[in-house]
């Protein structure tokens, strides 16, 4: 199964780049059909779907892109066929295919790969984590002032928590440093090469993180959401880092929800 994912997931990289070189920003349109982000989605998407059906004809799959609900009766596959979007569109090579599965409710194997940096990570349940096929281990910092985190701003504004500046700006006062780089798959996969010492960010969708939170989870690492639960699914944010910078991220959260009057938890 892992096998199948890493290739799979680097043929569609290898179309990812092919658009990605031919990309002219001066002939970029944002909408319609010669948008070329839009043709790479699309493309890389229909090639996963594909060769997801013929190897496994009676799996479910959900993908990002219009189209990406594909019904079944066995495991679910969670497909982000360009997770970056923006960082491609504007000619920034830090952007990932994301691939993983899972049944009843279990990540069972997932597939991160950066086709421009020429890295695959890919973990399986109980097999550990690696990194081109060499294993991998989340970080051993437990100092925030030591630590580089990672997040992300949202899209779409959360209802329990406005916006994740003041989060952002709580934390960036506590550590030595924190990067947005752009795309959630290939933070949570630093996270598990122990590049990252940790990573929050919240709306985010299963595709972009279910192969992430196997990666990290298998590297010895920890995630949760924002209550330090395993509703990260549902709830559409995590938290993930060493157990250390884990715990001291949850920390940065709570202390700024109360004092911003959020509510974390959903009302009755």
């Amino acid at each position: 199964m892992i096998r199948f994912a890493e290739e799979a997931a680097r043929e569609a990289g290898r179309l990812l780049l092919r658009h990605f070189r031919a990309l002219d920003r001066s002939t970029v349109v944002y909408k319609g059909e010669k948008d070329m982000v839009t043709v790479a989605d699309r493309e890389a998407q229909e090639l996963l779907i594909r060769r997801i059906r013929e190897r496994f004809p009676d799996d479910r799959i959900r993908a990002e892109e219009e189209g990406g609900e594909i019904g079944g009766t066995g495991g679910v596959w969670y497909v982000d066929p360009l997770d970056g979007t923006t960082n491609f569109l504007h000619g920034f090579p830090f952007f990932s295919v994301s691939v993983a599965r899972a049944e009843k409710g279990r990540f069972l194997a997932g597939v991160v790969h950066a086709p421009s940096l020429r890295e695959t990570f890919a973990a399986e349940a109980e097999g550990g984590a690696r990194l081109n096929g060499e294993p991998i281990r989340v970080s051993a910092v437990d100092d925030p002032l030591r630590a580089l985190v990672a997040t992300g701003f949202a899209c779409v504004r959360s209802n329990r928590i406005p916006d994740g500046v003041p989060v952002f700006d709580r934390v960036v006062h506590r550590v030595e440093g924190v990067r947005r780089a752009g795309s959630a798959a290939l933070d949570l996969a630093s996270v598990a090469a122990g590049r990252f010492d940790g990573f929050w960010e919240m709306n985010l969708n299963v595709w972009d993180v279910a192969a992430g939170i196997l990666l990290v989870r298998e590297s010895g690492g920890v995630v949760t959401d924002f209550l330090g639960g395993d509703a990260m699914v549902e709830r559409k944010e995590l938290v993930a880092g060493n157990p250390a910078i884990h715990a001291f991220l949850l920390d940065q959260i709570a202390e700024t929800a109360e004092a911003k009057g959020w509510a974390l938890r959903d009302e009755a």
